[in-house]
C-alpha cells in the first residue's frame, strides 16, 4: 500500500457537467419507460412477448411463466438503477460503470432476439424482417448507442483535461 502522502484524491466529475442532456434524457426518462413497458409485458402479456421475440414460432406456455418472470424483474432492476439510482448520484464514474453494465445486457439480449429470429443466417436477411423485428430493433439500438456515446463522450473529455489518459473507466 501506498503511503498516505503519495495518495491523491481527485473529486469526480459530475454526470450533469459531462453527459449531454439529450443522453440524460434517455437514460433518465425514456429507457426506464420502455423497461417498465416490458417487466408489465412479460409479467401480464407473456403471450405477446413470446410472439414478439420468436416470429410468433415458440407458443407461450404457462408453464414457462417463472422465466418470464425473471427476465421482468431484470427490467425492473434496468427501470430502477436508471430512474432512481443515476438521480441520486451525479457521478460520470457510476453513469459510466452503469453504462458498461446495461451493454453487457444489451449484448445478452441482443442475442436473444437473433436466437429467436432462427439465428445469425435469418437476422441478417434483413429485408425478410417483419414490423415486429424492426420494433425491438429500434427499441434497442439507439438505447446501446446512447450507451456507448456516454462511454466515449465523457472518456474523450477526460483524456483532453488531462492530456492523457490513465485512469479506466
Amino acid at each position: 500500500m501506498a503511503p498516505a502522502s503519495s495518495q491523491t484524491t481527485t473529486a469526480s466529475a459530475t454526470a450533469t457537467s459531462t453527459i449531454p442532456l439529450l443522453y440524460r434524457i434517455v437514460l433518465l426518462y425514456i429507457e426506464p419507460f420502455f423497461a417498465l413497458n416490458g417487466a408489465f409485458m412479460v409479467f401480464f402479456q407473456p403471450h405477446k412477448y413470446a410472439d414478439l421475440m420468436t416470429r410468433s414460432s415458440i407458443p407461450y406456455e404457462p408453464s414457462t411463466q417463472h422465466l418470464y418472470t425473471q427476465i421482468g424483474s431484470l427490467w425492473l432492476l434496468f427501470a430502477f438503477n436508471q430512474a432512481i439510482i443515476l438521480r441520486l448520484y451525479d457521478d460520470v464514474r457510476l453513469w459510466k460503470l452503469m453504462c458498461v453494465g446495461m451493454l453487457l445486457s444489451d449484448a445478452g439480449h441482443n442475442w436473444s432476439m437473433v436466437q429467436g429470429l432462427g439465428g445469425w443466417n435469418q437476422w441478417a436477411k434483413v429485408g425478410e424482417w417483419k414490423a415486429s423485428d424492426w420494433t425491438l430493433f429500434l427499441s434497442t439500438t439507439p438505447l446501446m448507442l446512447v450507451r456507448i456515446l456516454i462511454l466515449l463522450q465523457s472518456s474523450g473529455k477526460r483524456r483532453q483535461a488531462r492530456g492523457n489518459f490513465v485512469h479506466g473507466i
